[in-house]
């Protein structure tokens, strides 16, 4: 079928940029500079490295085996240019990326010569084959010894998992650039359940960052952090200190809530009452999403030495921010509980940064669009604000509950959200569509119904509703 010749092209296409680089001789260059970063031939050949030239090369390359234009865009590696068609991926090293049966899906394109005015890195454009969020990079070299090992290092960009993965630290895996989302962790879970995530230092202190792990612990994985020295990843540090260095970080990792309480420790000040508040919230808001009753009272106990606070009044605290019993107000719980959608996050990152947005979000989309968790913060949003108060910087304190506050700094603090015109348009459009579709599956019931009691005016009535809605979304 048509996904199997997706699967030949990438495929063609991988084998193609990997003979260009070892036959090419105008490419000694970019050989050169892959071996001073430490890819040598052995390297080159195990992970199918290659080269884009450019030049429309590929696409002719491709031609010549028979395949269509619409197949070779659909796996981004053309796309129309100038009335004509051209190269996707051009004067670009090439990492393809493979899933877990080892099938090339998609690559990542890294340019090598140091020009600032080109992206370092470029990716497939999300194609049927190919989805960042559900894909991890090396998976399919690093599974069985995962399993072995029982724990995988989950590190960021593609030298940062081949470099050590060449000097025999196998159950490696990089997340390519964004905080773990909810697909790659259920990939992991199928190998193991304890995760040993390496930052490097400019994101070991970042909240963000460790706010996005909280997501690791509602799915009752053991996570443990490992903070590299300034200034370095996981490549440049076994290129130039070899795999041990590497190993002694990793055997010095910390356990994720001890690191989180470091950095929190860091940023507030613990013996200030304001400090103590604010550390001992954001920790038990991450203790939350523990599944085991027994490792939280054993956190809160130690928490309780940390911060100096009585265990009992921790605990109390604990039940206040998120007994289950207590509806009233926004719950952080129900924040933790129920992820937003990405398409959610976009449209609202908007609404709170650009007044343009606020104005269209309003007109085009209706509270009850949006997920529960999502429609609360819109609700309050439309209500308590008109278009211009919100560019302020200051309105985030004009918002009295707490929780909504917290929550908008957290999306306003999320860098794995995009936040181009195009992304928002189409995730505007998303969620018209999805109201469109409620409301049709909504009339075919109640046709269904009207026709069993027989009742010919109202089923005729509903029938033109639904052919309404149906042209409606045509003309868009």
């Amino acid at each position: 079928g048509f996904k199997n010749t997706l699967y030949e092209v990438v495929n063609e296409a991988s084998l193609f940029f990997h003979q260009n680089l070892l036959e090419n001789k105008n490419h000694r260059e970019v050989l050169d500079y892959l071996n001073k970063r430490g890819i040598d031939l052995e390297t080159i050949k195990k992970f199918r490295i290659g080269f884009a030239p450019g030049k429309n090369l590929l696409l002719n390359y491709l031609r010549k085996k028979n395949f269509t234009l619409e197949v070779m865009e659909r796996t981004s590696l053309v796309f129309s240019y100038n009335e004509g068609w051209q190269d996707f991926f051009r004067q670009r090293i090439i990492f393809p990326i493979f899933d877990v049966r080892g099938r090339v899906i998609g690559f990542g394109a890294r340019r090598y010569r140091e020009k600032e005015d080109i992206p370092k890195y470029i990716n497939s454009l999300e194609n049927p084959l190919y989805s960042k969020r559900e894909n991890l990079f090396g998976l399919s070299f690093a599974k069985d010894e995962i399993v072995k090992k029982d724990f995988v290092v989950v590190v960021e960009g593609y030298l940062d998992m081949i470099v050590p993965f060449m000097k025999e630290i196998k159950n490696i895996v990089a997340s390519l650039g964004t905080a773990l989302t909810l697909e790659q962790i259920r990939l992991i879970k199928r190998y193991t359940s304890n995760v040993v995530v390496v930052f490097d230092s400019d994101k070991a202190g970042q909240l963000a960052s460790l706010r996005a792990l909280g997501i690791l612990l509602e799915n009752d994985l053991k996570v443990k952090i490992v903070n590299l020295p300034s200034g370095y990843d996981p490549d440049s540090l076994v290129r130039e200190s070899g795999k041990g260095a590497f190993l002694h970080f990793i055997n010095k990792k910390v356990d994720f809530l001890d690191y989180k309480i470091e950095v929190l420790k860091n940023m507030y000040d613990i013996e200030s009452i304001e400090g103590k508040t604010k550390i001992s919230q954001e920790m038990l808001s991450t203790l939350d999403k523990l599944k085991s009753e027994v490792e939280r009272y054993e956190y809160i106990k130690k928490l309780s030495q940390i911060l100096k606070i009585k265990e009992e009044i921790l605990l109390a605290e604990y039940r206040r921010l998120f007994s289950k019993s207590e509806k009233v107000g926004l719950k952080e719980s129900v924040f933790d509980k129920e992820p937003l959608s990405l398409t959610e996050k976009i449209i609202l990152k908007f609404m709170l940064t650009n007044e343009k947005a606020f104005s269209l979000v309003k007109e085009n989309l209706k509270e009850e669009d949006f997920s529960s968790l999502a429609r609360t913060i819109v609700s309050y949003l439309f209500k308590n604000f008109s278009r211009g108060d919100f560019c302020s910087s200051n309105f985030l304190a004009k918002i009295e509950d707490k929780k909504v506050s917290g929550f908008i700094s957290a999306i306003l603090m999320d860098d794995s959200v995009p936040l181009d015109k195009e992304s928002f348009r189409t995730s505007i459009i998303k969620l018209k569509k999805k109201r469109v579709r409620f409301l049709r599956e909504k009339l075919k019931e109640e046709i269904k119904k009207a026709e069993l009691r027989g009742d010919r005016e109202k089923c005729k009535e509903l029938i033109n509703k639904f052919y309404k809605i149906n042209s409606e979304v045509k003309n868009g």
